[in-house]
C-alpha cells in the first residue's frame, strides 16, 4: 500500500458509484478505491446481503462484509445483537484493514463507526456519517406509546413498519432493543477526538437529520462539519448526493495528506 503522504488521485465519482451492492435500505452499497495507503470503510446501515469486491491493482480497498447472522457471515440473527455488530467491525479493522482508516458509516453503520473511533483511535483517523442513525432503533422505540412499548414487552416482539422490507415490516426482538441500550451515545459527550463529517438528507424520514446535530454537539473534536441536503431523504443516492460523499472524502484525504 501506498502512504498517506504519497498523494494519489483522488476518488471520482465512478469509482463510487462503479460497484453497487444491495443496501438494505436501497442506498449506494459500493466500494471506494483512493489510490493511497489506508483503506476507507464502510459499515452497512443494517444487516443486508454484501460480498467482497477487488479493486484495480495498486488501490486501496474499502473492506465490506456481512454482520454475523446475515448474509453469507455464520450465526442466527435472532442471536445477534449491536454489540455483536460492534465486534465484527472492530475484527474488521483489527485483521483486514491496513495503516490509517477513514470510516464512512450509514444509517446504523454511522452508529457503528463512533464506537470504532472511541474503541481504535490509533487506528480511525476520521469520519463520515451518511444519515447516521446513532441510537436510532433505540429512540424509534423510547418514542412508541406506552401501551405499544409494554406490548412489546410483553410479546417479545416489535413489529417495525418498514418501506424498505419486502415485508413491509422488520421483526426486532424486545432483547436486541434492551442489548441496543447499552451502546447508546447520545446521553453524554462522545469521546471521538478525529475530524468528523456529518451527511444527511433533511427529506429522511427513516433518521431525522437532528440526529446529526445531536452527535456534532456531543463528539469532543473541535473539527465537525454538518452538511444537510434540502432535498435528500435517507438513502442519499442521487447523483449529487454521491458527488458530494466523494468530495467530502476527498477533502478529507487531502487534509490528512497535508497534515501528515
Amino acid at each position: 500500500m501506498r502512504s498517506l503522504r504519497a498523494r494519489a488521485r483522488p476518488p471520482s465519482l465512478e469509482d463510487f458509484v462503479g460497484r453497487r451492492g444491495g443496501w438494505e435500505d436501497g442506498g449506494p452499497g459500493t466500494l471506494l478505491e483512493l489510490g493511497l495507503g489506508g483503506c476507507l470503510f464502510r459499515p452497512p446501515p443494517r444487516p443486508q446481503r454484501l460480498t467482497c469486491t477487488e479493486a484495480r491493482t495498486g488501490a486501496t480497498v474499502a473492506p465490506r462484509f456481512d454482520y454475523s447472522g446475515v448474509g453469507n457471515s455464520d450465526g442466527i440473527l435472532e442471536e445477534c445483537t449491536v454489540g455483536k455488530w460492534r465486534k465484527d467491525v472492530l475484527s474488521v479493522i483489527d485483521e483486514l484493514a491496513d495503516g490509517p482508516q477513514i470510516l464512512v458509516g450509514s444509517s446504523l453503520g454511522g452508529w457503528l463507526m463512533l464506537h470504532a473511533a472511541i474503541a481504535r483511535p490509533e487506528k480511525v483517523v476520521a469520519l463520515i456519517g451518511v444519515g447516521t442513525s446513532a441510537d436510532g432503533l433505540v429512540t424509534q422505540f423510547n418514542q412508541l406509546p406506552v401501551e405499544a412499548k409494554k406490548e412489546v414487552e410483553m410479546k417479545g416482539q416489535w413489529v417495525m413498519p418498514s418501506k424498505y422490507s419486502e415485508e413491509g415490516v422488520y421483526h426486532i426482538q424486545y432483547s436486541f432493543i434492551k442489548e441496543a441500550e447499552r451502546h447508546c451515545l447520545l446521553h453524554s459527550p462522545i469521546p471521538v477526538t478525529c475530524p468528523v463529517r456529518l451527511l444527511h438528507g433533511m427529506k429522511d424520514d427513516i433518521v431525522p437529520w437532528h440526529t446529526s446535530m445531536q452527535v456534532a454537539d456531543l463528539v469532543v473534536s473541535t473539527d465537525v462539519d454538518v452538511i444537510l441536503r434540502k432535498g435528500s431523504d435517507h438513502r442519499m443516492k442521487e447523483k449529487a448526493d454521491i458527488q458530494l460523499i466523494v468530495y467530502t472524502i476527498d477533502d478529507l484525504i487531502d487534509k490528512l495528506a497535508t497534515s501528515a
